[in-house]
């Protein structure tokens, strides 16, 4: 048997994006693969199961009302989207001060201030072309500075600030310092406002979006081929050879369906654009740790509690009730992230367990001490992910290197969601990024 095999297209990586784009391509009745280095597909989404069959969503979870693709893509394949509960009061532990509260514990000229920044990102994130935001015309004022310098510069009250920091921490999983101003402003742009992105955790798929991921990639099993991580691409005129390890696959068109922390792994012969290739070296994914913990039932609804938190403190930024709407179980989703994930990785699993345990106690008393089963995932642990959720951009980088994120190169396309022109570093995201590679891809060989 030859160790060459030849296709129309090859897409390497079968997250949503990979998946989204194979099931564009399939249409069409081109031949593809679909290389994954995993023993599954999904990516950054993957779910368990808890004892009581209970999905759990150890990894990207939520959709909103607005993400069009993916619930058509729920709907096809047979799954149904539930409310996220969030009646009652929220847990805000702030500046030393744990209150529950329907509103944000903070005095109301801090709240009008929220609401003014608010109002100037979507102004600014309004002007922005969603496919070149390098094109912006004020993009190198607002790329030369993070996030942080902008909210310390534009909020006027200390409350306000630190109120907004801690959203703005929650949804980057870093540190504002550490981010761009024009890429916050470049998803703002993606999404259409501040207020779509907080809108993004109104739903969770009943079933689980692992099981959305399976039935797509059973749709796709004869053209999927998992534990075939890509070494090496060789872009050739009019072909490419994308190299697994004692075989080639020869295909016209290529599309790279990775995170670009990843794609960096892979040698390109010839070498990637040297602008491409540096965007590449200074791309990776922030520190993550998804833990979901299981009750016998969602008992902090009886103390008129949302079971959504959010704690400047730590070591949990964020918590959620995902329980399942019948309340068999009582299911907390936990994000650990930034500075606090990389402490906690280092210390023993029952040490992170104990505090995290602690933390929940502190949140909603002493029934949150005995859980049933406990879930973690260290995204940064995975070797063929090194992260979570999405890669945002440090100052400099957009404008110098970005506009080569989603130009072809040669017989190469790319997807991921950190390419996405709608809901950047979102699942919906992801669909959109393979479907318009997946287009480009058709096009091309139309021609």
């Amino acid at each position: 048997m030859s160790n060459t095999h030849e296709v129309d297209v090859i897409i390497i990586g079968a997250g949503l994006s990979g998946l989204s784009a194979a099931l564009k391509l399939a249409k069409q009745k081109l031949s593809f693969v679909v290389l994954e280095a995993r023993d599954r597909p999904g990516g950054r989404i993957e779910s368990l199961r808890a004892e009581a069959n209970i999905p759990i969503d150890i990894g990207a979870q939520w959709i909103s009302g607005k993400h069009l693709r993916l619930k058509k893509l729920v709907s096809q394949f047979g799954l149904h989207t539930v409310s996220t509960f969030k009646k009652g009061k929220n847990i805000y532990d702030l500046n030393g001060k744990l209150v529950k509260s329907k509103q944000p514990p903070i005095p109301f000229i801090s709240l009008m201030d929220t609401l003014q920044f608010t109002r100037q990102l979507n102004k600014i994130s309004k002007q922005i072309n969603n496919n070149a935001p390098w094109e912006f015309g004020e993009a190198l004022h607002y790329d030369k500075v993070s996030i942080e310098h902008l909210l310390q510069t534009k909020m006027y009250t200390r409350d306000g600030r630190k109120y907004f920091s801690l959203l703005l921490e929650e949804n980057l999983c870093s540190h504002l310092y550490e981010v761009s101003a024009l890429d916050v402003l470049w998803c703002i742009a993606t999404a259409g406002s501040i207020q779509a992105i907080q809108s993004s955790e109104s739903y969770h798929i009943k079933e689980g979006v692992g099981t959305l991921i399976q039935r797509i990639a059973e749709d796709l099993k004869d053209n999927i081929y998992y534990d075939c991580p890509v070494y090496s691409i060789s872009d050739h005129e009019n072909f490419a050879n994308v190299h697994v390890k004692n075989f080639c696959w020869k295909a016209n068109k290529v599309i790279v369906a990775l995170p670009p922390n990843l794609q960096a792994k892979i040698d390109f012969n010839p070498p990637l654009p040297a602008s491409r290739a540096q965007l590449l070296e200074r791309a990776g994914l922030p520190s993550v740790t998804k833990i979901m913990i299981v009750y016998q039932r969602p008992f902090w609804r009886k103390q008129g509690l949302s079971g959504i938190s959010y704690s400047d403190i730590g070591p949990i930024k964020l918590t959620m009730d995902t329980s399942p709407q019948d309340e068999k179980r009582g299911v907390l989703s936990v994000i650990v992230s930034g500075q606090s994930a990389r402490r906690l990785e280092n210390l023993p699993y029952d040490r992170r367990r104990n505090e995290v345990i602690k933390c929940l106690i502190r949140f909603y008393g002493e029934e949150a001490a005995y859980p049933l089963e406990y879930f973690e995932k260290n995204w940064s642990e995975e070797q063929w992910t090194r992260g979570g959720y999405g890669f945002h951009f440090p100052p400099g980088i957009i404008t110098n290197y970005n506009s080569t994120l989603l130009k072809s190169v040669g017989s190469l396309h790319w997807a991921g969601s950190e390419t996405a022109t709608e809901w950047r570093l979102y699942m919906e995201g992801a669909v959109q990024s393979g479907e318009r590679a997946a287009k480009e891809v058709i096009k091309r060989l139309e021609r």
